[in-house]
């Protein structure tokens, strides 16, 4: 390639890497401060003009943090219970469901794919509103199970679609193939569908792991003590009545941040290999 034509060539996808500059520095300057604001002392968090680095680089803002906010380690454990469950659950729900809609084509899986669609545009708001004199007459509410089934329920019928459509790009002919040699559906399912499934299990993973982890509307409306997640916490922090401790605000900012960057990383590398280990087989 002639240095004239790398020359065009970067000129032409000068506008997209700008925009994506622009758009990474939108999502990392939030973070960058929460960050450091967790490092700083109270008085210099909000200082004029902002301090973009510590000056003076300290961890009492975390040992304060669990020391005045102790309930914050349960509220931590609450999110993970919750968290992993409602992954669980909807994988185990939605592959199944995504496997069936794939490869049955009767109207009746048709019409049921749109009333899940019809599901997902509704609101949460407008769910749970007549869903909370329910829950609380049976004695479901500030239950971890409350929590486990609404998040389940809210992304089952997106995650459903995303499996659906990773499972109709699995050539057909695999599967008729081992039922000529007399496999099972649950056999040609298992040993067949689940392992290559492995990307858009872990992907849906990701996306039901983040959405649970940091969701509030549910944890705010359904929850008081007993299953009270880190989100909802954090917010009730921020809005208590006797004054806003932001250091103890961004430092524990920054430690429910933490567990879900490593699990995004130990599970990215998942979705690595299983891409890899897709692409290399027949």
């Amino acid at each position: 390639m002639t240095s004239n034509n790398m020359l065009s060539k970067i000129t032409r996808n000068l506008p997209y890497w700008i925009l994506l500059m622009i758009v990474v520095l939108w999502s990392i300057i939030p973070i960058y401060t929460a960050i450091s604001s967790s490092f700083k002392i109270p008085r210099e968090i909000f200082n004029y003009p902002p301090t973009y680095f510590p000056a003076e680089v300290t961890f009492s803002n975390f040992a304060r943090l669990f020391e005045d906010v102790p309930e914050f380690v349960i509220a931590l454990r609450n999110s993970a219970i919750v968290t992993f469950f409602s992954m669980v659950l909807t994988i185990s729900v939605c592959l199944p469901a995504a496997y069936t809609f794939s490869r049955f084509k009767a109207p009746v899986f048709r019409r049921s794919a749109i009333v899940l669609i019809a599901i997902r545009m509704f609101p949460p708001l407008v769910i749970s509103v007549p869903l909370f004199p329910i829950l609380n007459e049976i004695g479901l509410s500030d239950s971890h199970l409350t929590l486990i089934l609404l998040y389940t329920t809210f992304q089952s019928t997106i995650i459903t679609l995303i499996m659906k459509a990773y499972i109709d790009g699995i050539p057909i002919e695999i599967e008729e193939a081992a039922y000529v040699d007399g496999a099972t559906m649950y056999q040609v399912f298992s040993r067949i569908i689940l392992p290559l499934s492995r990307p858009v299990i872990v992907a849906t993973a990701i996306m039901v792991g983040s959405y649970a982890w940091n969701e509030f509307q549910f944890g705010f409306l359904f929850t008081s003590t007993n299953a009270r997640t880190a989100p909802v916490l954090i917010a009730e922090m921020v809005g208590s009545l006797t004054g806003v401790q932001w250091g103890n605000v961004f430092a524990a900012s920054v430690v429910q941040f933490v567990p879900a960057l490593i699990f995004l990383w130990v599970i990215q590398n998942q979705l690595i290999r299983g891409m890899t280990s897709g692409a290399t087989k027949g």
